[in-house]
Parts: structure tokens; C-alpha cells; sequence
């Protein structure tokens, strides 16, 4: 998903280079890009296309709403995404080691306001495109890829939320199972490569990637749950210019295991839970909707707060690298899950208690796959996470 349309040139035509507005050119570039099928151009325009029209459901771009920043207090306020942020600093953060508050106002009005906009699109993908045509097997997983099974030991950070939410986690059910693409593998899902590199890519090994998805799978009827641990991609993991194997999506991989693990129950999928996240993108949007607490100091323990999908909030967290990943999964496999889904969304934190984790907090997200008949929430009254049970 694309912020602006200058980006999305960019990143469709990637030879063409301008500056300045784009909109008395955007017609020309996108008929070029459409007929050229450059980086998959006709399957994402529709998608695009409602991205530019964002503004018109969540009012002006934010540079139009921008005004002097407050002075810092500190004195929790509320939030609200239609106007710019009032970010506090009720942590002591030397400002010497961040942005003025003024520039980090603005940089988070364009931030959430953009997510938002993106939250939209994945909503629309979630609840209108049709599964995917694409099935991956066995055999792409023998492909490259290692799977050893381990003994699930949950952290005691997350032993609340699993009593609280009634997710059984020890019995005969639950699995941990660490994925990694540690091996060589042939074929590619790089999109920038010439044709005679995709063919080079099925007649040779090519290297692993190191990534890999540790993942813990609950068959448990409706309360079936996917516990994210530790999760890199190989997309991420690889070196500059090194290809990567065309099955290597989180959503994709966890799926198939989870389809092998729970079989018939399957479509019972209900909870995925995201713990321990790293990604400082993911972070700062907890941080910014939770109150504008500074980096790394969001002290919000279990239950949490509760968002419904269709809130600014939620539609912002939907819009992380963690949200996109759920987004695609229950997209691509909405005929097993039973029709449309529409999840809710639970974030906590809790102390570091991982010796390896840099971060003093540990953040996690709960998503609830709802049915997307069930009613809107609420959204002047505060849930918490338990509201889930």
C-alpha cells in the first residue's frame, strides 16, 4: 500500500524520475505502468485509487491542520485523529536526543493519518476480495525451508491473557514449531529481477536467506489460537541483491502450518496473538493512540485497551507491519475461515522479562477474528481486553 502518489510512482515505475505535484501526470503514468504490468501494477491500482481518495473520508491532508505546538504538560490528553496531536512528555525525555515537539507533532499527525488511509484499503481487501487462487503445498515448504517441533513454553507475560481468554495451553493440542528458511532453494519472489535471473533461480540452489517464523498453534475449537514469537522474514533477512524463495510470507507459511496442525478445525481459527514485538514502526503507532508517550515507555499492563477494526485506532494498528500480516491471512482465506472476518484488536504491555530484548516494555497485540455480520462496537466506551472473552 502506497501513502502518496509520488511514492507509488516511484515504486511502479522506478526508471522515471520527477519532482514537484504528480496529479497532471498520474493519468499518463499509470496507463504506461498498466500496459507494462510493472510490479503487478493492474492487480493494485483499485487498491491505490482508494488510497488517494482517503482525504475525502478523514478530512484534509494533515499539513492543512498543522498549527503552533502546545506547550509540553503533563497531563495526559485525549486523542483525537481529526486534529493534530498534543503530544506530552510526561516521561522526562531529553529533548536534546529527540525531535523539537513541534516536528514530532507533525511527523506523527502525517504518520497515523496515513496508516489510516492504508487501514481503509486492507479493511476493503478484507472484507470484498475473494480468497486466493494461490494454494501452497508441502512441497514449497520442502523447498528451503527446516521445521523442527519444540516444547511450548509460555512466557509469563502472556500466562493473564491466556487464563483470562480461556486459550488452553497445556494440553495435547499445542504445538511449537520453528520454520527457517536456513536451506538452499530454488525459484524466487523477488519482483525487480530479469527473466534470464527467474530462470537461473530454477536451474541453481540459491543460498538460504537465514529468516525463519517461530510460531506456537492451538487447535482448540473456538478458541483455536496462533501465537507469533519470533518471526523474521527471509524478505528481511536476506542480503542486498540476494534472491528469496517465493513462498516466504508470514501469512502464508503460518498458514499452511497451521492448516497441517489443525486440519478439519482449521476454519475454528479465532485469536492471533503477537508477542514480544520489536518493530519500532509498530511500536511508535501503540505508543502515538495510547497517548503520546514517549519511545519505549508505553506502560499499559494487561487487560489492555480493546479497539474495534473500524476505529481510527484500529484501522492505524491494521496498518503496521503486524497488522498487514493478519490482514492478508484472513483475506486469502476467508472461504476456510466462514466467511467475511472482521477482527478486533487488543494491545498491552508488560515488563521485559526476555534477557536478549534490548526494550524495557515488551508490546503485544491480541486479534480477534470476528464475524463481520457481528455489530460495530461501541467506540465511546473503553474495552479492555478481556472484553474479547
Amino acid at each position: 500500500m502506497i501513502a502518496s502518489c509520488m511514492d507509488f510512482m516511484r515504486e511502479v515505475t522506478p526508471e522515471l524520475r520527477f519532482t514537484g505535484g504528480c496529479a497532471p501526470k498520474l493519468g499518463r503514468r499509470m496507463r504506461f505502468a498498466e500496459r507494462q504490468n510493472v510490479h503487478g501494477f493492474r492487480e493494485r491500482r483499485a487498491s491505490y485509487l482508494d488510497t488517494l481518495n482517503c482525504h475525502h473520508t478523514h478530512g484534509p491532508p494533515f499539513h492543512a491542520l498543522i498549527r503552533r505546538a502546545p506547550q509540553p504538560s503533563t497531563a495526559k490528553v485525549a486523542i483525537s485523529f481529526d486534529q493534530p496531536f498534543q503530544t506530552n512528555n510526561p516521561h522526562n525525555i531529553s529533548t536534546t536526543s529527540v525531535p523539537s515537539l513541534a516536528r514530532r507533532n507533525e511527523e506523527d499527525d502525517r504518520l497515523i493519518h496515513n496508516l489510516i488511509c492504508k487501514g481503509d484499503v486492507y479493511i476493503d481487501m478484507i472484507t470484498r476480495s475473494p480468497p486466493t487462487k494461490k494454494i501452497w503445498r508441502q512441497q514449497d515448504l520442502d523447498n528451503g525451508w527446516s521445521v523442527e517441533d519444540e516444547e511450548f513454553d509460555p512466557s509469563e507475560n502472556i500466562l493473564p491473557a491466556l487464563r483470562d481468554l480461556d486459550i488452553p495451553h497445556e494440553e495435547q493440542d499445542v504445538r511449537y514449531l520453528e520454520i527457517n528458511q536456513d536451506e538452499q532453494f530454488r525459484g524466487m519472489g523477488n519482483r525487480d529481477y530479469h527473466v534470464a535471473d527467474i530462470i537461473l533461480s530454477l536451474l541453481a540452489n540459491q543460498p538460504p536467506t537465514g529468516g525463519g517464523y517461530s510460531n506456537t498453534y492451538i487447535a482448540a475449537g473456538d478458541r483455536s489460537t496462533i501465537i507469533a514469537q519470533n518471526n523474521h522474514s527471509p524478505k528481511h533477512e536476506a542480503e542486498p541483491g540476494q534472491m528469496i524463495p517465493a513462498f516466504y510470507r508470514w501469512s502464508d507459511v503460518v498458514w499452511l502450518a497451521w492448516t497441517q496442525i489443525a486440519r478439519e478445525r482449521a476454519g475454528q481459527l479465532h485469536y492471533i496473538i503477537q508477542e514480544n514485538i520489536t518493530t519500532a514502526l509498530t511500536r511508535k503507532v501503540m505508543e502515538i493512540i495510547s497517548g503520546g508517550v514517549g519511545p519505549d515507555a508505553l506502560d499499559l499492563p494487561w487487560p489492555g485497551r480493546l479497539y474495534d477494526l473500524r476505529s481510527k485506532e484500529g484501522k492505524a494498528l491494521l496498518a503496521t507491519p503486524h497488522g498487514v500480516g493478519v490482514a492478508f491471512m484472513i483475506a486469502d482465506h476467508s472461504d476456510v475461515l466462514g466467511g467475511r472476518k472482521y477482527p478486533a484488536v487488543c494491545i498491552f504491555t508488560a515488563r521485559n522479562t526476555v534477557p536478549f530484548l534490548e526494550e524495557r516494555w515488551n508490546y503485544y497485540m491480541i486479534w480477534e477474528l470476528r464475524d463481520a455480520t457481528e455489530g460495530e462496537m461501541d467506540l465511546d466506551q473503553q474495552r479492555t481486553c478481556r472484553d474479547m472473552a
